[in-house]
C-alpha cells in the first residue's frame, strides 16, 4: 500500500474488512435487476477501484457469479454485498 490517505470497510458483522489504497472512479448508482436483488434496494451505490488497489485485510469474500461476465463479492457470514466485477477488468466495485 502506497502513503496515500487509506479507505476502509467491510461488512456488517466485520468478518470481512478491506483497505483502499488508490484513487476511485466512476462513482454511480445502478439500477439494474440484478444489482436490486443483491442489495435488497431499487439502486446500488457503486464506486470503481483499480483491483490492486484493493486489499482484504480481514477475511475474503465470497462470490456469486450473478451472469456470464460478473461476479459479486458478498461476506459468507452476514450476506453483505461488498464488490461488483466483470471478469478481466483493471478495476472492480465496492
Amino acid at each position: 500500500m502506497t502513503d496515500e490517505k487509506v479507505i476502509t470497510g467491510g461488512c456488517q458483522c466485520g468478518a470481512v474488512r478491506y483497505a483502499i489504497d488508490g484513487p476511485f472512479n466512476n462513482p454511480h448508482i445502478c439500477h439494474c435487476r440484478m444489482c436490486q436483488k443483491a442489495f435488497g434496494n431499487y439502486f446500488a451505490a457503486l464506486v470503481g477501484v483499480q483491483r490492486e488497489n484493493l486489499h482484504w485485510t480481514r477475511g475474503h469474500p465470497a462470490h456469486f457469479r450473478s451472469s456470464e461476465v460478473v461476479q459479486r463479492g458478498f461476506c459468507r457470514e452476514c450476506g453483505t454485498p461488498l464488490t461488483f466485477a466483470f471478469d478481466h477488468a483493471r478495476h472492480i466495485a465496492v
